[in-house]
């Protein structure tokens, strides 16, 4: 999947073009309010998976773990009418960076890249990215820290990816929701670890799997498929809340 969500004019950051750039910032989630799905690092199954259903999604050789965020596209059912994420849920890694993002250059180097369209920069108010002499700021320099270290943990994640297939636990799946009001759903077209594949690995496979650090991010995404209960719950209230307070329409003139 696009590692652009949310992105709509990366821009390379310039030390001098951008000396005077300031980021305001703010705890709006706004610009997530239309994505129903994040990828997701593999050191972040186990708060996320408290939350949301884990998924892996893609064809081929190109899955990636992600954090199913709302039951239809363009709907974050954890990002309210404010812009503000749900009090008390985690926020995935892939939200947080932004609006920040590093981009590949040549050498398996990293540029820092952000998105200019982003209402929050201004000269005058926020964050400096830069001092008076041109050189990050501890602000910036903590920044391009977490980038890194996103940029790390997603590599470890496709290798995580990469050996789930080469014990073929990869498998097909589809989740069948049903609400005590009686609405029904179903979440298909997306990979899961196949438990029946896992329980029949033998000692030695098992034991790999936990020195390799993968043993608890297998179990974080089997017990994470029961956040979809209470995904599917936030989605039908959401729904209602939507029906009794709809948008007001156009005036004509």
């Amino acid at each position: 999947m696009s590692a652009q969500i949310f992105y709509n004019n990366i821009t390379l950051l310039n030390r001098d073009a951008h000396k005077n750039l300031k980021l305001q910032r703010r705890s709006d989630f706004a610009f997530a309010r239309k994505t129903h799905l994040v990828p997701l690092a593999l050191q972040e199954f186990h708060q996320a998976a408290r939350d949301y259903p884990i998924l892996f999604v893609g064809e081929g050789d190109a899955q990636t773990p992600v954090a199913l965020l709302g039951l239809k596209p363009e709907t974050n059912s954890f990002v309210d009418e404010q812009g503000g994420w749900i009090t008390g849920t985690y926020v995935p890694a892939f939200v947080r960076r932004y609006p920040f993002v590093l981009a590949d250059t040549e050498n398996d180097n990293f540029s820092v890249c952000f998105d200019a369209d982003y209402d929050g920069w201004s000269e005058e108010e926020g964050e400096p990215l830069f001092d008076e002499e041109g050189k990050n700021t501890n602000y910036l320099q903590e920044v391009i820290q977490f980038l890194q270290s996103f940029t790390v943990e997603m590599r470890r994640t496709q290798a995580f990816v990469d050996r789930m297939k080469e014990l073929k636990l990869m498998e097909k799946k589809r989740l069948d929701l049903r609400h005590p009001s009686g609405e029904q759903f179903s979440i298909n077209d997306f990979y899961g670890i196949d438990e029946k594949a896992f329980l029949e690995l033998d000692d030695a496979d098992i034991l790999a799997l936990h020195k390799e650090g993968f043993l608890g991010a297998i179990y974080a995404h089997l017990i994470s498929l029961g956040s979809s209960n209470s995904l599917f719950d936030r989605h039908i209230k959401r729904q209602a809340e939507t029906q009794n307070h709809p948008e007001p329409e156009p005036e004509l003139h």
